[in-house]
């Protein structure tokens, strides 16, 4: 069964700087350990960069739009405007199952956002999808903090956690091995 590796919102405004993501470093070291095992294997990597609004920290060609890491000469990459990559990309599904992609791995980020809908996408698209709990990230209460001296009322980890759950629950994922 051929697999494609999404890697959702790696882009420099959530993992560097004041506005990342609690323990982007350590998220970092994941992802690239999950995209090099990807490309060793020769499984599709697919890059899905968010295009926020005018003055966002994620505005397309600003310095936080820009992907965290390089993407090969031959791998896709897709921008979107909504939370689900395959809402924004109605030609995207098409383009994997071309290619005899069945099953659609999510990393990235976040948790409660994006990563969820584009694994709705994926599903309602046909795809299985597998989403690792420890390879999807978000901040505390589901907003950056600015102040993380700030008492959350959900952490980043039991909000992605939540996600998870809430993924299994509905059928969307199979339950982590």
């Amino acid at each position: 069964m051929k697999q494609a590796l999404l890697v959702v919102d790696v882009q420099e405004n959530m993992v560097v700087g004041k506005y990342s993501v609690p323990g982007a470093a350590h998220f970092l070291e994941l992802f690239e350990q999950r995209i090099e095992l990807a490309r060793s294997n020769g499984t599709s990597v697919v890059w899905v960069q968010n295009d926020g609004p005018e003055g966002d920290i994620d505005e397309p060609f600003s310095d936080g739009w820009k992907l965290h890491f390089t993407p090969a000469p031959t791998e896709l990459v897709v921008r979107k405007q909504t939370q689900d990559v395959f809402e924004s990309n109605p030609d995207l599904a098409t383009q994997l199952r071309d290619t005899g992609v069945e099953t659609v791995e999510l990393i990235g980020m976040q948790s409660e956002y994006c990563v969820q809908a584009s694994a709705r996408g994926a599903k309602a698209a046909g795809f299985t999808v597998v989403l690792n709990p420890e390879l999807h990230a978000t901040f505390h209460d589901g907003t950056p903090a600015t102040n993380f001296t700030e008492d959350f009322q959900i952490s980043a980890t039991d909000l992605a956690r939540q996600v998870q759950a809430r993924l299994v629950a509905d059928g969307i994922i199979q339950p982590a091995a």
